[in-house]
């Protein structure tokens, strides 16, 4: 009985073991599970992004304010008008006096204006405590007639107190003090300060 049952075991230990053949079984498509047989597939993936509304507002306000609106003047029959231009912001002091300089705008705004101001007009403004120091060189005032001196004048003046912070104009010809014209007619002491008030009855009468 006991050869039988060690008889047994043998048997079955050698129905366990690894097949001692070396040859390849090849298997078809068929036999294959499905899993192994599947194709690789190529997946592309599609990002839809939405823009937020209030950025794209916040954008465009952000660039309508790189501009702001600054009084110029110009002549008109022999008086002195108001114009607005915009002017990229914060508008320096050199910005508005080139502006000025460059004359009156075009379109509606500019229609029937001058100025009086020499288109090569060489200048430099400094502003200190409210005070706008302008000085020019000789050639400013000597090629212009003694009305235009008077609306030049006021147009520098008129502009330049209007701007934040100043509140009186002094004028000097390389680096002197001189005497100006005020609106009236008659002449500022060298180095006394002009204002607003001193031309404003040059300015043209708002209908009203």
């Amino acid at each position: 009985m006991k050869r039988l049952l060690a008889a047994s075991l043998l048997i079955g230990v050698a129905s366990c073991g690894v097949p001692s053949t070396s040859k390849v079984i090849e298997l078809s498509a068929s036999e294959l599970p499905s899993e192994l047989n599947e194709q690789a597939t190529t997946t592309t993936t599609t990002t839809t992004i939405e823009i937020d509304e209030s950025v794209k507002d916040r954008a465009v306000s952000q660039t309508e304010i790189l501009a702001e609106p600054v009084e110029l003047y110009y002549i008109s029959a022999n008086r002195v008008v108001a114009t607005t231009l915009s002017i990229v912001s914060p508008a320096t002091t050199s910005q508005v006096l080139a502006a000025l300089i460059a004359g009156p705008p075009t379109g509606e705004n500019g229609s029937g204006l001058r100025s009086a101001l020499p288109a090569d007009l060489n200048a430099e403004i400094n502003i200190t405590k409210g005070v706008a120091q302008i000085d020019t060189t000789s050639q400013f005032l000597d090629v212009l007639s003694p009305v235009d001196q008077r609306l030049a004048i006021a147009q520098l003046v008129l502009t330049f107190t209007r701007r934040p912070g100043v509140g009186q104009v002094v004028f000097t010809v390389d680096g002197q003090s001189v005497a100006v014209p005020r609106g009236r007619g008659d002449l500022a002491k060298p180095g006394a300060p002009v204002t607003f008030d001193d031309y404003s009855s040059l300015l043209v009468a708002v209908a009203g």
